[in-house]
């Protein structure tokens, strides 16, 4: 830049000066242009009133050659032709041979010319006057040329034109020197606001440290330097709110997207990619491409136009099912982001709806199997009250009666003990050491009743320790072992073992039973399945929730559960404990 600059300052200087040398010139010129002509308009009276008088050739030469010696006197005829002058000029050198410029000499009375009259001269001041002698001209007047030399050829001259060339290159010499000494140091603290304001640009804002002559530099330095500093903590405190909100937005489990005015996508975040499962930059597309559900877009153009937030309603996406609110942009705090007109949250909502629904199947189902063991109940009690039956009858009725009750008891209590569990999970456990092997003890104590009655035989073997809830630990060993006690045969084996490792823990239940077929082992867990029983030999029929209340225990835990069956052979129920 400094380089540039002189470069400039230089050139300018040197235009200048050279303008100052033309001007010179010019002036040179005038001056002496002027002083030429006053010198031949002294002189012009004299001769006029010579040669207007002359009245033959000897005379008029007499004329022109007396007087001022240094000036040319030229007489010529009215058509341009040289009579006589006082140099050694011959009509042949003479460059005037024109009736018209003299006509026009005659008309204006003098005309005055900067020319050569011949070839060898220097260029002349010359000034025509028509004199009028119709002696020496048939026509009646002569025109007289008086001259001057500019002298162009004269050494004081060039002298003069060469002195000016010189002092011209002594003073641009001197100017360069001084604006090299005065610039050199100047131009360095705006050749490093240069490199500042180009690291500005590169994002890099460090200050620049320099001490200049003039205080004015250093106020710009200072100023630029001052409007670094706030640019960078600025930038810093805007990256910071930036990964911020990025980790933030990137971070969270809605789905967010932020539309303009003309319903196109401005703005996503990675769990929208994750949701509809695509990979391509949504970015720029209409919210169309993404929700095909016509009645939430519905919703959602009237929410747009009202500019009142609501729930647009649920899209199904890839089986599961997802909330979308849409959210106005409007007086609050995201007025001033350009382009931005709301944003819909899409929200995971399938935990929920999966909940409802299978809600809404357990209140069915229980009403169904509730309903059975009323009827019985209610028309047994409707028989017995209306009198008329033997006593072994009555007793019969009384007997159905009980064990429709016993079925409706067992199935309260299935139910009551899921509605525990779905409590539980928002509610405080007792997380303790649970001895397993004690409460499998337990267990097998308080079935064994039934189990001799159908002649099978229940033993434990192994020990272990959890941390856990010990409620769940034995209502979970409780229904697998009844399962287990229900569909065996007469004299089978029922064994609970038990194991631990320093990562896991396993409980296995273990029967030597029906078994169940491949095609029921994936359905087993769902709420009121249930295989034919037929096989059964306890009085207590299948509610279909044993095994629904085991699968609940073991989500609640992080554990995992095995299935292995094979019909005619019994089954193996194992649930591994992470410890």
């Amino acid at each position: 830049m400094k380089k540039r600059i002189l470069r400039k300052i230089f050139w300018a200087t040197a235009l200048v000066l050279l303008l100052s040398v033309v001007v010179c010139f010019l002036v040179i010129y005038g001056v002496t242009y002027f002083s030429k002509y006053t010198a031949i308009e002294k002189n012009i009276p004299a001769y006029n009133e010579r040669i207007k008088s002359a009245s033959g050739i000897e005379e008029l030469r007499d004329a022109v050659v007396g007087g001022e010696g240094l000036m040319y006197v030229g007489v010529l005829s009215s058509d341009g032709t040289l009579i006589v002058s006082n140099s050694t000029l011959s009509e042949d050198d003479f460059a005037v041979k024109d009736i018209e410029f003299t006509k026009k000499v005659r008309e204006n009375g003098s005309v005055t010319r900067l020319e050569k009259i011949y070839s060898d001269r220097e260029t002349m001041v010359i000034v025509y006057v028509s004199i009028e002698n119709s002696q020496l001209d048939e026509n009646g007047y002569v025109v007289v040329a008086y001259g001057m030399d500019m002298n162009f050829n004269d050494l004081y001259f060039w002298l003069a034109v060469g002195g000016c060339i010189a002092v011209w290159i002594i003073i641009a010499l001197i100017t360069y020197a001084i604006f090299t000494k005065y610039i050199k140091g100047e131009v360095v603290p705006l050749e490093k606001v240069q490199i500042m304001l180009e690291n500005f640009n590169k994002g890099n804002y460090k200050p620049v440290n320099y001490e200049a002559e003039y205080t004015e530099i250093n106020n710009i330095v200072d100023n630029i330097n001052m409007a670094a500093e706030r640019l960078s903590n600025t930038m810093s405190d805007l990256k910071y709110e930036q990964s911020k909100t990025k980790f933030i937005i990137e971070n969270v489990a809605q789905g967010i997207i932020a539309l303009n005015a003309q319903n196109t996508i401005i703005i996503s975040n990675d769990v929208v990619a994750e949701i509809f499962n695509t990979k391509a930059n949504i970015v720029g597309v209409k919210a169309e491409y993404l929700i095909k559900d016509k009645k939430v877009l519905a919703e959602i153009e009237k929410a747009v136009e009202s500019g009142e937030n609501a729930t647009a309603g649920e899209i199904e996406v890839n089986d599961k099912y997802y909330r979308v609110d849409c959210r106005i942009v409007g007086d609050g705090i995201f007025e001033e982001i350009k382009g931005i007109k709301y944003f819909l949250l899409i929200t995971d909502v399938t935990s929920e709806a999966n909940m409802a629904k299978v809600r809404s199947e357990f209140f069915f189902n229980a009403s169904h199997e509730l309903k059975s063991p009323l009827t019985a109940i209610m028309g047994f009690s409707e028989l017995m009250a209306d009198g008329g039956l033997s006593k072994e009858n009555l007793r019969k009725c009384a007997g159905d009666i009980h064990e429709s009750s016993k079925r409706m008891a067992a199935l309260i209590d299935k139910m009551i003990t899921l509605g525990k569990l779905d409590s539980a999970k928002y509610a405080e456990k007792t997380i303790e050491d649970v001895d397993v092997r004690k409460i499998a003890d337990e267990v097998l104590r308080r079935l064994k009743i039934i189990a001799d009655s159908i002649g099978v035989e229940m033993s434990v073997e192994g020990n272990a320790t959890l941390r856990g809830d010990a409620n769940q630990i034995y209502t979970l060993l409780s229904n697998l072992v009844s399962n287990a006690i229900k569909y065996n045969k007469e004299n089978g084996k029922v064994t609970v073992s038990l194991s631990e490792s320093e990562t896991e823990v396993a409980i296995s239940v273990e029967d030597s039973g029906i078994g169940i077929a491949k095609k029921d082992i994936p359905r087993l867990c769902e709420r009121f399945y249930r295989v034919s029983s037929a096989h059964s030999k306890t009085s207590l029929d299948s509610n279909g929730l044993g095994l629904s209340i085991v699968k609940q225990i073991v989500d609640d835990c992080n554990a995992q559960l095995a299935i292995e069956s094979e019909v005619g052979k019994g089954s193996k129920f194992t649930i591994t404990f992470k410890r």
